[in-house]
């Protein structure tokens, strides 16, 4: 059975989504409230800055979900090194501008590769989430927020 999964990193673009589990999916614009996009998980090859996201009142974090099979699931997880607790799977319902919510799965970074405050994240890694989120057609504003949260 497919399953929807929530990107709001790098996985927003499509060439990367293709490498990782083949061509193309389903794809739909979507946003999680009560949440807010931060770099403070720390890359395992150089310390740049990854992106996830917390809990936040208020806030929203824009992205695409993907419908994904269990195979699909399984590569992202081994992408999102959720074996060495990199990031772990959770459930979470997201909206739609049809107005209808989904059921979804998203990747949280572990405790363990938190980093204190924010984290600057590399160009090409900023320059990947913010290619895909023109190609999906996230709002500007957002866009232009990812921009900023990067440059502090």
């Amino acid at each position: 059975m497919d399953q929807w999964y929530f990107a709001y990193g790098s996985n927003l673009s499509k060439e990367q989504m293709e490498e990782r589990i083949g061509s193309s999916r389903e794809a739909r614009v979507a946003w999680l409230t009560g949440y807010r996009l931060v770099f403070n998980k720390r890359s395992k090859k150089d310390g740049t800055g990854k992106a996830n996201i917390v809990p936040a009142a208020g806030a929203t974090v824009w992205g695409v979900v993907y419908r994904c099979s269990y195979d699909d699931l399984q590569k992202m997880d081994k992408c999102e090194g959720v074996k060495g607790g990199h990031y772990q799977r959770h459930a979470i319902r997201v909206q739609l501008d049809s107005g209808e919510e989904l059921d979804a799965v998203t990747y949280v970074a572990g405790e363990r590769f938190l980093a204190a405050e924010s984290l600057k994240p590399s160009t090409e890694y900023l320059e990947t989430i913010i290619t895909g989120a023109r190609q999906h057609r996230l709002p500007d504003d957002y866009i232009r927020s990812i921009e900023a949260l990067a440059g502090s």
